[in-house]
Order: structure tokens, then C-alpha cells, then sequence
């Protein structure tokens, strides 16, 4: 994120580990979610994916599906430009929406193999 201000108040809403990075989706100017990731070894952590307007109170459907669905794959991306081969959320999966994705879900979280998300055809 190039606002580091707006990044280090981001970070401080969702409790995050000081090393933690925000990567923010914009459309057309507009901001629209974010997801806070955490590299810790070769593992990428996944602490928070918002879309904005999105509570969490139902399914995630439509547009808000489709803005969590990009984040998680921008912060796989991210991930596996920076090392790490594998993910894991730190939170609980919320309406299978890891699952869906072939992640595996053990204690109420997410975690797979980076290659599950970031596939590379030869």
C-alpha cells in the first residue's frame, strides 16, 4: 500500500503484528476491500480480508464475493513473490468461503499449499 498512513491505520483496526502489510483493491478509484497478510517464514497469513460494506453477517454473494475471492488471490500472490508455500488464515473460515477454495479447515481455520491458488502451466 502506498499510503503508509493510512496503511499503519488499517493495520491498528485489525490488531496486526507490526511486520503485517495491507493490500488494498481499488475499482475505479474507489475503494472496495482489503486484506492484511503477515509473512512468517514460508508461510503467508492471511489476518484479515474485508470488502467494504461487507459484515459478515450472510453469505457473501455477487460483487462483495467476487472482491474477497481477488484479494485472497492477490494475497497468494503476493505469498509466492515473497517466498512463501503456504497459507493459512488467521481466522475462522466464514461460510465455507476457504473451503470452496480447496483449502483445508482444521480448529475453524484455513490453510493449503500456495499451489492450491498460485499455479504455474509449462
Amino acid at each position: 500500500m502506498e499510503n503508509r498512513e493510512e496503511e499503519n491505520r488499517l493495520l491498528a483496526e485489525a490488531d496486526a503484528a507490526e511486520e503485517s502489510r495491507v493490500l488494498l483493491m481499488e475499482d475505479r478509484g474507489e475503494k472496495v476491500g482489503y486484506v492484511v497478510v503477515r509473512l512468517e517464514g514460508s508461510t503467508l497469513h492471511l489476518h484479515k480480508l474485508q470488502a467494504f460494506g461487507y459484515d459478515g453477517s450472510e453469505r457473501p454473494q455477487g460483487e462483495t464475493l467476487f472482491i474477497l475471492d481477488t484479494l485472497m488471490r492477490s494475497a497468494a500472490s503476493y505469498g509466492e513473490n515473497n517466498g512463501a508455500d503456504w497459507i493459512i488464515t488467521d481466522f475462522p473460515d466464514f461460510y465455507d468461503f476457504f473451503r470452496a477454495r480447496g483449502f483445508t479447515i482444521e480448529d475453524g481455520f484455513a490453510s493449503t499449499p500456495m499451489s492450491t491458488i498460485v499455479r504455474y502451466e509449462g
